[in-house]
């Protein structure tokens, strides 16, 4: 052994029997997924509560239309935390670790939860279940984006796939139990429907209790150099054999993060605690941003129909046809398939290509889309007496059905992509986009549903599904069973567009010299204007959803005022 390795022992003693570590494992496993994607609970159960909600919000507002709008901003308003919780995870998880952020994270859950049980027992109720949601999507955020690094680092490297898998199950599951606990004979009634909304605190608790029971991951606590604190952690989530193979990869890649991939050559270190420039720095790094732009697309496009079924079937079967009593119905065996596919899945994920189970679901859907489309426009044609209002639903379950699959693929490849240093920055940005993206549609979704109708609304997720599996079966590589390294090896270490970037540089040098004599807008000055013009994209929509905050409380002074 040379004296600069680094030699790691498996503390000696008693061990715990694998199949205690086997459920130690699966129970964190599980809590994090119930503190992240069990949350879509609120967004599946807000979709069946309209019905039962809207004597309460014309009791607030003086039409339909305004209700529905104050709706939409209700339901965004969790999308919009979850992409402010997303950024927040950068700077927590590289300053306190994994296991810190997901315990912040499960208590700003369990605190806007109960704010929106709140909504009809104060004056300002709606604008408090907009603060509610608000925070939780903040907390989910950070759950999501710290617990999906953490889904990835304390397994053995032959579970990695099932341990990320399970976040899509708990997401069925949410959708599902949503459905479920919404209906009429249930808590789906005018006197008991923001009851529903708090039913996430039953599994939030003893979620908050195994987090705060369990260890912070091994491979972060090597990566500050805390070997007997990782040690410990590693005997609490794995076997003895399985942590002896753990170590060595840990080990191996500990030492390939300090060299170029394609030379011996030293890299530079980046600090642990990222700034702007930093960031920058890694952008220019084909071996981020290259991953970072697979990421981006396979996470923020990934089965657009979800953000349609799953917020706003309800209204949309009743759109078609159906009764609201019958149109909750179908929304809850439209979601039951999924629920069962992502459990079943979760047996053997592992077993199949990652790519495989990102693309073929995804043609299916395509597929169904494009079925719904044509059975909704032509309806008397092709359907022959056949209503439209029982085919659809049919067609929606299949399309989440194929959601389960691809989901599960996603929440799977997009930290896998990253290197190990990388991942929390990565998995950040890719959550901060696809909930930007989700909350912009989701304010305008229920609208545009009501005037353009369903059918014209599925042609451009059809066109973008089509799109999504053409670029991803060329662009994207295979990560199941594969280290970091051995994925990086897919990228090349120059920046993406290199060469259209440069072009563009020097023609904007040559232009700007030749207008302006003097070096005013340079190459640094161009960055910040981008730097600028996203943040004004941020302010916009900050101060979009603080108009709508603001609108509402002043209302409902007015109202107060007014009796």
């Amino acid at each position: 052994m040379k004296s600069s390795d680094v030699s790691i022992l498996i503390p000696r003693g008693t061990p715990c029997p694998q199949s205690s570590q086997s459920l130690q494992l699966a129970l964190v496993v599980l809590s994090i997924g119930a503190a992240s994607h069990f949350m879509l609970f609120l967004d599946s159960v807000v979709d069946n509560l309209l019905p039962a909600a809207m004597p309460f919000l014309l009791s607030i507002y003086k039409t339909k239309e305004e209700a529905d709008k104050a709706w939409e901003f209700l339901v965004s308003s969790r999308i919009y935390g979850l992409a402010v919780g997303c950024f927040l995870s950068i700077y927590f998880s590289n300053k306190y670790g994994r296991r810190m952020p997901i315990l912040i994270g499960t208590v700003m859950d369990i605190i806007g939860v109960f704010l929106t049980v709140l909504t009809v027992y104060m004056p300002g109720g709606v604008s408090v279940a907009v603060v509610g949601r608000f925070i939780n999507g903040i907390g989910q955020g950070i759950v999501q984006t710290s617990g999906s690094v953490m889904l990835a680092e304390i397994p053995p490297l032959r579970r990695r796939g099932t341990a990320l898998a399970t976040l899509t199950m708990w997401a069925c599951m949410g959708e599902l139990g949503g459905m479920l606990i919404s209906l009429e004979e249930l808590l789906g009634t005018s006197k008991h429907w923001h009851i529903a909304m708090g039913v996430p605190l039953l599994p939030l608790m003893p979620a908050l209790y195994i987090l705060y029971k369990a260890p912070e991951s091994p491979r972060y606590l090597f990566m500050i150099n805390r070997e007997a604190d990782a040690r410990k952690a590693l005997s609490f989530y794995q076997s003895p054999v399985d942590a002896r193979q753990t170590i060595d990869e840990i080990l191996d890649e500990m030492k390939l993060e300090d060299v170029d991939i394609n030379s011996n050559t030293p890299k530079k270190k980046i600090n642990r605690e990222p700034s702007v420039s930093q960031v920058f720095e890694r952008l220019k790094d084909g071996y981020f941003s290259r991953p970072l732009l697979i990421a981006l697309f396979v996470q923020s496009f990934v089965h657009l129909d979800d953000w349609l079924w799953i917020s706003y079937s309800t209204q949309i079967f009743e759109n078609v046809g159906l009764s609201a009593n019958r149109a909750q119905r179908a929304s809850l065996l439209m979601s039951l398939p999924q629920a069962v596919i992502s459990i079943a899945l979760l047996g053997c994920f592992d077993n199949f290509s990652r790519r495989a189970l990102l693309i073929l679901p995804t043609v299916g859907s395509v597929l169904i889309g494009l079925m719904a489309i044509l059975f909704t426009t032509f309806e008397k044609v092709l359907l022959r007496g056949i209503p439209i209002a029982v085919v659809l639903p049919i067609l929606a379950a299949f399309d989440l059905s194929a959601a389960a699959i691809s989901g599960e693929s996603a929440f799977a490849i997009v930290p896998e992509l990253f290197l190990q240093n990388d991942k929390i920055l990565g998995t950040a940005i890719v959550g901060i986009a696809q909930n930007v993206f989700g909350g912009i549609l989701t304010n305008f979704l229920l609208t545009a549903v009501n005037h353009l109708g369903t059918e014209n609304v599925l042609v451009p997720f059809v066109m973008m599904n089509a799109l999504y599996v053409f670029i991803n079966y060329y662009h994207l590589p295979e990560t199941a069973e594969k280290t970091p390294q051995e994925v990086a090896l897919h990228f090349s270490p120059n920046p993406p567009f290199e060469s259209s970037i440069a072009w563009l540089s020097r023609k904007y040098h040559e232009i700007s010299l030749s207008i302006i004599p003097t070096k005013l807008f340079s190459l640094s000055t161009l960055i910040q204007l981008l730097i600028f013009i996203t943040q004004v994209i941020f302010c916009v929509l900050f101060l979009n959803f603080s108009y709508n905050l603001g609108s509402q409380l002043l209302r409902l002074a007015a109202q107060s005022l007014g009796k």
